[in-house]
């Protein structure tokens, strides 16, 4: 019997440091002992990538389909690397994927990293968009669309309708990442953005259901209060996705490395969600304006209906280095099921949105949670607590996607704070008098 319930994985950011241990080309720290399975402040080293692969497979030997969002070469400076090395470390972690999966279908895309040099993604015909589709080919193309070659070699996006009758939307978005010079002054870098309408289009009037991938994502991140994109690309984005809501059912991206979701919403009520799904590679950033939090290894599994597209679990796995490096045994675990530790039905926008509205509250179990998990459950001293400016963040980044929204967003919950906290002054203050005030007429009363 064909059953209803489908899974399939998303795996982002391997950035696989083939210097690790060596030249150590990706470590932003000091690093006493190379752990096995890597460092905090390193990016993964081979065993750690392979280990990934193999428990997502244990997980679930053959899930209807796989998301690969990119990143996959390691951070480092560009002269350390070369179009023949990005292309060398692509092909390795694609035979990766396919020998553990082989009749496995993988929607592969572009990280910002995995283009050379760094960030620099062209809007036309180049070398890695056309050694890539021959890597890919298999997964992406294999009846040998003409247009979808075109596209792919044109832009490195496409789409696919998948077995059971879903439309997957696999974008480069990195088109849109302020890191690139080239497409800054765009309007619509390599025509994605008409593709996306034009194919989303299509889909409605063929009343397909819509599963969008990719690596940058929209939005806001919440730590440093980053857009990611470029405001015109932002803007143009978050409008595609509202205009379409009533097919598409969910975005899978990555880039953070943090766990997080954002929600879109409409005239109040939620549409559609963006899970961000926590990076393979450990590695936390070092910049002159501060150092990100260490965070744990993670991949994950979804649970959906096969015949509506309806998300109905999330299952985070991870591994803890602070365990694994030191028993030279990969131990990958469930982090949590998404359903069970916040007790909702699925993963609908209904029902995220209800588990968010909560988190307006930092000490709510619904916000520890989720902050717990941002950095995938790490025991490390340099965990970081969130303060109040941490939690108004992290909170106004679910709601908003834009920049100017998020930042009225964090302002108004700052005055809200004052003001209560002002208010809570005033009324400590007036008890401390009235109480001072009353002393004084006992003392009047006892007197005479």
């Amino acid at each position: 019997v064909h059953s209803m319930i489908g899974t399939f994985l998303h795996v982002t950011d391997f950035h696989w440091d083939f210097s690790y241990n060596g030249s150590d080309w990706s470590c932003n720290g000091d690093v006493d002992m190379h752990g096995i399975y890597g460092d905090y402040w390193c990016d993964s080293p081979w065993e750690l990538i392979v280990s990934s692969v193999e428990a997502m497979k244990n997980a679930t030997p053959s899930p209807d389909f796989i998301f690969w969002t990119g990143d996959n070469i390691l951070h480092t400076r560009d002269e350390n690397l070369s179009l023949d090395k990005n292309e060398e470390l692509l092909k390795n972690l694609t035979d990766l994927l396919k020998g553990h999966f082989p009749n496995v279908p993988t929607y592969a895309t572009f990280g910002n990293h995995d283009y050379y040099p760094n960030g620099q993604f062209p809007t036309h015909n180049n070398r890695l968009y056309n050694t890539t589709y021959v890597y890919w080919k298999d997964w992406i193309n294999k009846a040998g669309d003409a247009e979808q070659e075109e596209n792919f070699k044109t832009g490195a996006y496409y789409t696919i309708k998948d077995k059971n009758g879903m439309r997957i939307l696999a974008l480069n978005t990195n088109l849109y990442y302020t890191f690139d010079k080239i497409t800054k002054n765009y309007t619509d870098p390599a025509g994605q953005f008409e593709w996306m309408e034009n194919t989303l289009n299509q889909s409605r009037l063929n009343n397909e259901k819509v599963l969008i991938t990719g690596h940058v994502p929209p939005g806001i991140e919440a730590t440093d209060e980053i857009q990611w994109m470029y405001e015109h690309y932002n803007k143009r984005f978050n409008k595609i996705i509202i205009d379409y809501s009533d097919i598409i059912i969910g975005l899978h991206f990555g880039h953070e490395h943090t766990d997080n979701i954002r929600l879109y919403m409409k005239n109040g009520s939620p549409e559609v969600v963006l899970f961000l799904a926590p990076s393979v590679t450990p590695w936390r950033y070092k910049t002159p304006m501060g150092t990100g939090a260490p965070h744990n290894p993670g991949f994950r599994l979804i649970k959906y209906d096969r015949g509506d597209g309806r998300h109905l679990d999330l299952v985070q796995y991870y591994m803890d280095l602070t365990e694994s490096n030191p028993n030279r045994k990969a131990e990958w675990k469930i982090e949590y099921a998404a359903t069970k530790e916040w007790s909702i039905p699925d993963i609908t926008p209904e029902s995220i949105y209800s588990v968010l509205s909560k988190m307006d509250q930092p000490d709510s179990k619904e916000f520890k949670d989720h902050f717990r998990w941002r950095s995938v459950s790490v025991k490390h001293p340099d965990s970081q607590t969130c303060t109040r400016k941490c939690h108004s963040r992290i909170y106004c980044n679910f709601f908003h996607l834009g920049i100017d929204e998020f930042k009225s967003c964090v302002e108004k919950i700052h005055s809200l704070t004052d003001k209560s906290l002002k208010i809570n002054f005033n009324q400590a203050l007036f008890t401390i008098l009235s109480l001072i005030a009353l002393l004084f007429v006992l003392r009047g009363i006892v007197k005479y």
